[in-house]
């Protein structure tokens, strides 16, 4: 595998990464900063912001997680292909799944041994919700920014086809349409 593959790759790993975790640090700071300004919860704002920060970071490695299942899954399909409800569900199942497993397996390196999983598993359809939100929104945005792209050159996932065809179209528009 070349190297400007696996940089590609990672790039893409990182960008999930930062769209999911700032997606789950904004619902996590106006959920919980809603609840304090109602009087249900009476943490400090500077909890709201720690817990915030905390489900950020929770939601990029889970956006991780899910860049690479998607790779699996819908490699070299068109984004116009793919459908936003069903990613959205995709990104709702994958962080329902690996959220939970990622927080006992840190609690364990910590040395602090197994959380039971009762409390671990009761977060879990807010878990899936902000996965769904993350994956099909972010689809959604992408879908509709590659219809105002000219032919549709940027209109594949992680597929290296797409890449060379793209490198391609700019070499004939750097050279006038001639090869």
């Amino acid at each position: 595998m070349a190297v400007d593959t696996i940089l590609r790759r990672l790039r893409c790993a990182f960008g999930t990464a930062r769209v999911w975790g700032v997606g789950w640090f904004t619902a996590a700071l106006g959920i919980v900063g809603t609840l304090r300004v109602t009087g249900i919860t009476s943490p400090s704002w500077t909890e709201v912001l720690i817990t915030a920060v905390r489900a950020g970071i929770i939601g990029g490695v889970s956006g991780v997680a899910f860049s690479s299942v998607i790779r699996l899954l819908y490699h070299g399909r068109r984004l116009s292909e793919i459908s936003w409800v069903r990613f959205g569900i995709g990104g709702g199942v994958v962080a329902g799944v690996f959220v939970p497993i990622f927080l006992q397996v840190m609690n364990v390196l910590s040395g602090d041994g197994m959380v039971p999983w009762a409390l671990v598993l009761d977060d879990i359809p807010l878990v899936m919700v902000l996965g769904a939100a993350a994956a099909g929104g972010s689809l959604k945005l992408a879908q509709r920014a590659t219809t105002a792209l000219p032919d549709g050159t940027q209109d594949r996932v992680a597929g290296s086809e797409g890449v060379d065809r793209l490198a391609a179209g700019e070499q004939d528009a750097a050279h006038g349409g001639r090869q």
